[in-house]
């Protein structure tokens, strides 16, 4: 698999999208996509040649924290990871949920909220349950299927 780390423009570009959008500045020293535009970070001590060799010689997408889905260059989704992430930064596009909303939220449910299009961080009592897209009626749901709690 190939990876490809994101120069300082690029970088500053996500940062950029990611304060105006929900209020992030700081993200992990090195930033990558692999596969399917999962972008990953990490923070730790290997250089850019330590990773493109790792790279070489193993899955590289076991590396680091998936952190967003890039779509376009207009467009990123936090994963449900990130939110906790990045959980102190975080200050826009906040939508507060009730206790039922969240159960229907954790069962993977769409959730019937009127709210402009966008981009939004689900939270629940000061918890934050990864990210929804709305389409003005609804909230689209993004939890991925092995964290939600399946209907007894």
């Amino acid at each position: 698999m190939n990876i490809n780390i994101y120069d300082s423009k690029r970088r500053k570009r996500l940062i950029e999208q990611l304060n105006e959008r929900f209020g992030i500045t700081e993200i992990p020293k090195f930033i990558f996509v692999t596969g399917k535009e999962r972008v990953r970070g990490f923070a730790g001590d290997l250089t850019f040649d330590e990773l493109y060799e790792l790279d070489g010689i193993t899955n590289i997408e076991f590396l680091g924290l998936y952190l967003f889905r890039a779509d376009d260059e207009r467009s990123v989704r936090l994963s449900f990871d990130a939110c906790l992430l990045f959980k102190e930064q975080i200050s826009k596009n906040i939508i507060d949920i009730d206790d039922e909303q969240l159960k229907l939220w954790m069962r993977g449910e769409n959730l019937p909220v009127a709210i402009s299009g966008g981009m939004y961080i689900i939270r629940h009592s000061g918890d934050f349950f990864g990210c929804a897209v709305s389409d003005g009626e609804k909230l689209i749901n993004f939890v991925p299927k092995e964290r939600r709690i399946r209907k007894s």
